[in-house]
């Protein structure tokens, strides 16, 4: 299934929500939380590897305009998100909060090590959005730091953002040979992507012979990291971005890089691209099964013998009460799972975290304090060290942030698959006692729940505590400069730790809140399903006798509009098949 044809059939489940939304029997459908995930979904293509692998030539290769600024020395130092939208346009977002639309030839002055040396300006990532067609469809490419060069926060924000992507695009060049720091950081990436493509920019600068040894000797070295096969796509994106510049197919075609899109389109259809329409056709097609059986129901209310009706009512609000008493054991349930993810994972991992953080940061304090003494005041060097503490702290908990974040997602995730499972249960579970009950048939349909834990959590570095004001006291100043200055560096060292402690709480309490959200979140989301399947059933079995109260007349006119209704629901329901059909290549979009 090409991107195209993704597109198509999403299309036509949007088209299909918007013909539920007009039938009148249809209850609690989720119509517009299904159409914003289908709407949004996004595929994150994270672009990583060694500095100079070229990662922001083919970004811009790919998207054929050269928007990223690109250079001879490590030149990337911010994460920069390419997105779609209908204009270029380009907003910059910070640590504090505050957005900035900036014009593009500024784009350097932010995302660079030359504009923006170690992120001085506190840039949290630039978000560009740009009319390119290999974007429209939610795929998000991601221009990462390179890694290994002399900048360690560049590193570190290459770390930040490997837990979201959908597939990691591993660059490596033909000019410069793999080595170890490479090699390690692909086990790093092997670990948080599913899916790892391998490019080997600058193909060009070797002839035919060369690049083939070129392949084997990279193959062979990235096997035993793997530990499976892999496959290499050599690419040249100068020329490629050349070609595409300048409709140049012939100049294209030579880069190779149409062979890689092309597999990178299937991936994403298959991975993804199935699954969400999959899932949401399942769920719009367990919505009209529902309200097929409520219509049933409610005709069966119009003609069954009121004593009999009556007595098969009485037993049904008995089965009511045993779900209520379900739905109890379930919220317990839920708050203890979710007090356990905090317990086992975030709080040891944020004591181990403080613990390293600690040790590392020590060492490098004293590190700098050794370069700085001889040359700086007392003040100017309590000024500094104050400075350098809150800066690596800041941008060492940016990072574990980002990584903790994905960590607890996925575990509060899986405990809500759980119990996901539970609540489809006990809906099928009403559904089939109503249907023995009312001697109605209905056939339960098995999907997957779109929810998911929100992965929106902005950490933002609040103002520092005080703490050093003894430092420059006049006891400081009229002591010998070494004594003087040994006070400093004891006391930012005890600065240093109170940082760290009142960060690791922020952290806790943030995590700890957004967890409880999400707890609160789900509880409702899944205890509105029980509660609309209960009235559901209620409010057909009360429909019915309520118009067959009002005589003979109004029941036939709502015989004939349950008959119309029923129509509806059965070409809505082929529609999705159709759909379903068009995902598996059996549909009209695959055929011959």
């Amino acid at each position: 299934m090409a991107i195209s044809e993704y597109s198509q059939l999403k299309n036509e489940l949007l088209s299909c929500i918007d013909e539920m939304l007009g039938i009148e029997s249809i209850r609690g459908c989720p119509c517009e939380e299904l159409r914003e995930k289908i709407g949004t979904d996004l595929f994150n293509l994270v672009v990583v590897g060694q500095f100079k692998r070229g990662k922001t030539s083919v970004i811009n290769a790919l998207l054929g305009a050269e928007i990223l600024p690109v250079a001879v020395v490590p030149l990337t130092s911010i994460a920069t998100i390419m997105t779609y939208g209908e204009t270029l346009r380009l907003k910059v977002y910070f640590n504090d909060g505050r957005v900035s639309e900036i014009r593009p030839e500024n784009l350097p002055e932010y995302v660079t090590e030359k504009g923006n040396p170690k992120n001085i300006k506190d840039v949290s990532e630039v978000i560009i959005t740009y009319p390119s067609p290999y974007l429209k469809n939610g795929v998000r490419l991601i221009d990462t730091p390179g890694v290994g060069s002399i900048y360690q926060h560049n590193t570190d924000v290459a770390y930040r953002y490997l837990p979201k992507s959908d597939a990691a695009l591993f660059l490596l060049s033909v000019d410069q040979p793999m080595g170890k720091a490479e090699l390690d950081f692909l086990k790093d990436v092997k670990e948080y992507s599913n899916k790892i493509f391998f490019l080997l920019n600058k193909a060009d600068y070797l002839n035919e012979k060369d690049l083939a040894e070129s392949i084997d000797f990279t193959t062979n070295g990235l096997k035993e990291i793997m530990g499976s096969d892999v496959r290499i796509f050599p690419v040249s994106a100068r020329l490629a971005l050349e070609g595409k510049t300048t409709n140049s197919i012939e100049t294209l075609q030579k880069s190779r890089l149409p062979e890689f899109a092309s597999m990178l389109n299937s991936f994403l259809m298959e991975e993804k691209g199935k699954v969400i329409i999959t899932v949401a056709a399942n769920n719009l097609q367990k919505i009209i099964s529902q309200a097929r059986f409520e219509l049933e129901l409610e005709m069966k209310s119009l003609t069954s013998p009121l004593e009999e009706l009556q007595k098969k009512i009485k037993t049904f609000e008995a089965k009511k009460q045993e779900v209520l008493t379900e739905k109890q054991d379930f919220d317990i349930l839920l708050d203890g799972e979710t007090k356990r993810i905090i317990k086992t994972i975030l709080d040891e991992d944020l004591e181990k975290y403080k613990k390293d953080l600690v040790a590392n940061e020590q060492a490098h304090l004293e590190g700098e304090f050794a370069k700085m003494v001889k040359k700086m005041s007392s003040k100017d060097l309590k000024n500094s060290l104050e400075h350098l503490v809150i800066s690596h702290v800041k941008q060492a908990f940016n990072v574990w942030r980002a990584i903790e974040d994905e960590r607890l997602s996925k575990a509060f995730e899986a405990v809500c698959r759980r119990f996901t499972v539970k609540i489809d249960e006990t809906v099928d579970g009403l559904l089939k006692f109503s249907s023995d009950l009312f001697e109605i048939p209905f056939d339960a349909v098995k999907t997957e729940a779109f929810w998911s834990a929100r992965s929106e959590f902005y950490y933002k570095f609040k103002d520092q505590p005080v703490g050093l004001e003894m430092v420059t006291s006049s006891l400081t100043l009229v002591l010998p400069k070494f004594i003087g200055d040994k006070l400093i560096l004891r006391k930012m060292k005890e600065y240093l730790s109170q940082v760290i402690d009142i960060q690791s709480g922020r952290a806790h309490h943030d995590f700890s809140e957004r967890l409880d959200k999400s707890k609160l979140d789900f509880r409702w989301e899944m205890l509105r399903r029980i509660e609309a399947t209960m009235e559901g059933i209620s409010a057909a079995i009360q429909t019915g006798m309520n118009r067959r109260s009002k005589g003979e007349e109004e029941v036939g006119r709502r015989k004939e509009d349950i008959s119309l209704i029923s129509g509806k629901l059965n070409e809505l329901g082929g529609k999705l098949a159709s759909i379903k059909a068009g995902v598996d290549g059996k549909g009209p979009l695959n055929a011959a």
